[in-house]
């Protein structure tokens, strides 16, 4: 299993902008076979801060993922739309378990 974190800032007047590219990003990614989790979330505390995490069975999802044309599409768009950005970290998981939430209460 392979995880990417992605961190970027984006330009205040461009946030309207970025959210609908991530959304249509997001929602094609989830369909791509490999991909276990694909999200983009923006701070709540920073509106301008947002970060993807992205969960991909292998190298293979991956390669598949990134013939998106709306990844493309975002790609293209960052040295309009950011302020800073991209930092992010890949990492190689070799294994993996259900977080057990019923233990919290």
């Amino acid at each position: 299993m392979i995880v990417f974190r992605v961190a970027v800032q984006v330009r205040a007047e461009k946030l309207n902008v970025a959210r609908e590219m991530f959304a249509r990003l997001t929602t094609e990614s989830r369909k791509v076979p490999g991909v276990i989790h694909f999200d983009i979330l923006q701070d709540p505390a920073d509106p301008h801060s947002f970060v993807s995490s992205e969960v991909y069975e292998d190298q293979a999802a991956i390669d598949r993922q990134e013939r998106l044309p709306e990844l493309d599409e975002v790609m293209r768009a960052f040295p309009e739309i950011l302020a800073g950005g991209p930092h992010g970290t890949k990492f190689f998981v070799s294994s993996a378990e259900p977080w057990p939430a019923a233990s919290l209460g």
